[in-house]
């Protein structure tokens, strides 16, 4: 694990004490996430991301689901496919999605890092479709 993998796991178990990371492709995985009522056929779902090679130069691109999640009228979302590959164990749907406000800074606290990008997806599950 790089210096700055160890420094935004530690960043991300601040907000979720049970991330995981997982060393081969930099994976991340947050095993509940909360997702808002009424929106979603279900309360939390777990999610994974990846920090792509040349992160954080290159942006993280689009976050991952377990299969199934669909809006409360049963519609599959926008921007989203199933089945998509991840590295962790069951199945997986993904969303396109990215940080519009990328800032990459050495300093993982003064830029933009792996925990805004977790945030993002908040903004995300609240537009539905």
């Amino acid at each position: 694990m790089t210096d700055r993998m160890a420094e935004e796991l530690r960043l991300l178990m601040r907000e979720y004490p049970d991330v995981e990371y997982r060393g081969d492709g930099d994976w991340f995985r947050i095993p509940l996430f909360r997702l808002p009522p009424a929106i979603w056929n279900r309360e939390e779902t777990p999610v994974c991301f990846q920090a792509p090679p040349g992160y954080p130069g290159n942006p993280p691109y689009g976050f991952y689901v377990s299969a199934g999640l669909r809006l409360t009228d049963a519609r599959m979302p926008n921007n989203y496919s199933e089945p998509a590959p991840a590295p962790f164990e069951g199945q997986w749907g993904k969303f396109s999605w990215q940080n519009e406000n990328w800032r990459a800074t050495g300093d993982v606290l003064s830029g933009s890092n792996l925990l805004n990008f977790v945030r993002t997806f908040h903004h995300r599950f609240r537009e539905g479709h």
